[in-house]
């Protein structure tokens, strides 16, 4: 399937009428949220990753999407997520148009994170947080389509040995919990009808 087909307009038409599959929580599992953010940059539909500074107790070092813990202060889930966004990257919730809510993901770390898709406004003005965000990146769309761009990694923690999918864009590697988040998003655009 060509990579092209998967506009912007396709993204949000899509993700606005998908409604989430149910979903069974670990009974351990910690709650966060974040923001699956979508913009066009040179010409093209790319999402929004930061790379988590190398401070941070929990994935630190890795891709992520804008996001953290949901906190007792915080009305919803969605609140969590946009309130992270703001204070990763600066960006205000009115610069964001959520587009859905997505199944939530759990990692191998007690987390359960909860996607938000939708779109910030392009060429939005960032204002990283360094003890949170070392690097801020917008990925092509394509890199999540393009079989040239899919890996296969394999992590051991624990003594236990899992393969894992992951996707390769210039020199940085997205796995983990951010790779199975863009990979459910861009299935559901791919697969809708």
């Amino acid at each position: 399937m060509k990579t092209s087909i998967l506009t912007i307009n396709r993204l949000e038409t899509t993700l606005r009428s998908y409604s989430g599959t149910s979903h069974q929580a670990l009974g351990s599992s910690v709650p966060a949220a974040v923001s699956v953010l979508f913009s066009v940059t040179n010409g093209e539909p790319c999402v929004l990753m930061i790379k988590r500074a190398a401070s941070l107790s929990h994935h630190s070092g890795e891709w992520a999407f804008p996001g953290g813990l949901i906190e007792d202060s915080d009305d919803s889930a969605l609140h969590a997520a946009l309130r992270e966004t703001n204070e990763e990257l600066g960006i205000d919730p009115d610069q964001i148009d959520i587009w859905c809510q997505m199944s939530p993901v759990d990692t191998s770390t007690g987390f359960e994170v909860w996607p938000y898709a939708g779109r910030v406004i392009d060429e939005v003005a960032l204002k990283p947080e360094p003890a949170e965000v070392a690097e801020v990146l917008n990925v092509p769309v394509r890199v999540f389509i393009d079989d040239v761009s899919k890996r296969t990694i394999t992590l051991i923690r624990n003594g236990t040995v899992r393969s894992m999918d992951a996707y390769a864009y210039e020199d940085r590697i997205i796995w983990g919990a951010s790779a199975r988040i863009i990979r459910n998003t861009i299935n559901i655009v791919m697969n809708a009808a």
